[in-house]
């Protein structure tokens, strides 16, 4: 079969879940090739003169975001926010009027609102979860004309009745196709500055409130084995002359000795490229790691933080403690590694004064590339906890605000407080702020602090 892959992204990102899926769609002995909107000039123009050339049985859109929020200072708040559905759909469009090919839905913002997407493009089928080999079972029922909706994660619509499947994890990540990267010309993407992206891992054994992927995937760790990573970053180095990697997953030190076994195989394989991580959970980090992840030539580190008050990070259950973080600080510090951290501001329990805490901690060290703060939590889905308390409590009062950006904000935190919050954080030395989902309409609601679509449209 032709398959067109189509990474439905704006944003400067890797596409890496059309790379990984292409590759593996290719080694089930289809063609493929790989369609990235990031650079579209003409958008319909282009679509066309490759769906008329490959002239693909299936194609395939692989969703990474439902919305988006950019910095802009001349923006509500400070914020840019941006319905990408609208995107999708216009992909939709195209491939509808100038192929009869299958369109297969996948990608981690269709996971959360598989039901939706169909509903809201007016599809049929789509493969939630992870898709190196059901994306290509698929491919090989659509051939032999067998069933395709008992195919694990698939989510369709038969007879006006929507169903689905549930996804299962795959086990061996070691015996996957390797990501096809050689089908893209990689200089665009270095010129926008995207780092070519490895996942080292699957699964996550924390529970943080705000967060779904360990349900999503499991709280088992799947892990790759150190020889296969650098397999990958030598299929990285060799197809898009980057000499660095990103290592995309969640909680990259977590389990640490896997993160330790990467490292000292980089280090024994005398390894020439550089690697970076943008999730180091503030957990374990010693002068000795340090050390080792610098030999092995790490070049970049966020330290995902999220917050410095101790009854935040229970609330969040986060699973470390304030002076873990300080020890993670202070051992980042004495490396030669450039790292950042994060923080995310807003969700349940917070106040002016947990933030004053957080802030105090991070004011005692100085972050090479400053601090990243998102204030406000998206809801998204039924695998974040914080879901079932906006529920319980009346925030969230129709699941259908899921799929049009609700965003939670603590109730402790007044609104001019919040009105003035991201000026205050701005102007501290090497501070960004991101507001999830400002509106110059943006208000509080009876007391609450969710901000919807239908609040916003009603001005209040």
């Amino acid at each position: 079969m032709q398959v067109l892959m189509i990474s439905s992204n704006t944003l400067p990102a890797c596409p890496s879940g059309a790379i990984y899926a292409a590759g593996a769609i290719r080694q089930a002995g289809h063609a493929v090739q790989i369609y990235d909107r990031l650079f579209a000039v003409d958008l319909a123009g282009e679509l066309k003169a490759q769906l008329a050339k490959f002239q693909p049985d299936v194609v395939g859109i692989s969703i990474r975001l439902v919305f988006s929020d950019e910095m802009d200072l001349g923006a509500p708040l400070g914020t840019h926010h941006t319905d990408l559905r609208p995107r999708v759909k216009e992909i939709v469009d195209i491939i509808r009027k100038a192929s009869s090919a299958w369109i297969v839905l996948g990608g981690p913002g269709f996971n959360y609102y598989a039901r939706d997407w169909l509903e809201y493009l007016n599809l049929d089928y789509g493969i939630r979860g992870e898709g190196e080999e059901t994306f290509p079972l698929f491919l090989q029922r659509l051939t032999d004309n067998k069933d395709i909706y008992s195919i694990p994660g698939c989510v369709y619509r038969k007879d006006g009745t929507f169903n689905s499947v549930p996804p299962e994890p795959v086990q061996d990540l070691d015996n996957q196709a390797l990501p096809a990267y050689d089908l893209l010309n990689w200089q665009p993407y270095a010129e926008r500055k995207v780092t070519p992206a490895v996942l080292t891992k699957r699964g996550c054994s924390f529970a943080c409130t705000y967060c779904p992927y360990s349900k999503l995937e499991g709280k088992r760790y799947r892990l790759k084995s150190p020889q296969r990573v650098l397999a990958e970053a030598d299929n990285i180095v060799r197809f898009t002359n980057s000499r660095r990697v990103m290592f995309c997953d969640n909680n990259f030190n977590v389990p640490r000795r896997h993160a330790e076994s990467i490292c000292r195989t980089f280090i024994t394989t005398g390894s020439d490229f550089q690697w970076g991580t943008g999730d180091l959970r503030p957990i374990d980090i010693t002068n000795d790691f340090c050390r080792l992840m610098e030999e092995s030539g790490c070049f970049y580190i966020n330290l995902s933080i999220e917050s410095a008050s101790e009854s935040m990070l229970r609330s969040m259950k986060r699973g470390y403690t304030v002076r873990q973080v300080r020890d993670s600080l202070e051992a980042l510090s004495r490396s030669q590694i450039s790292f950042g951290a994060s923080l995310m501001f807003g969700a349940p329990g917070e106040t002016p004064e947990t933030i004053a805490e957080t802030l105090c901690v991070l004011d005692d060290y100085r972050l090479p590339l400053g601090v990243w703060i998102t204030i406000g939590v998206y809801l998204w889905t039924d695998y974040q906890d914080i879901v079932a308390e906006a529920r319980r409590t009346g925030f969230l009062k129709d699941d259908k605000e899921l799929f049009t950006g609700a965003v939670y904000l603590s109730p402790g935190l007044p609104k001019s407080y919040l009105r003035d919050l991201p000026e205050m954080l701005r102007a501290r030395s090497g501070y960004s702020v991101q507001f999830n989902k400002p509106s110059e309409k943006w208000d509080l609601i009876d007391g609450t602090h969710l901000l919807t679509d239908t609040a916003i449209s009603n001005g209040r």
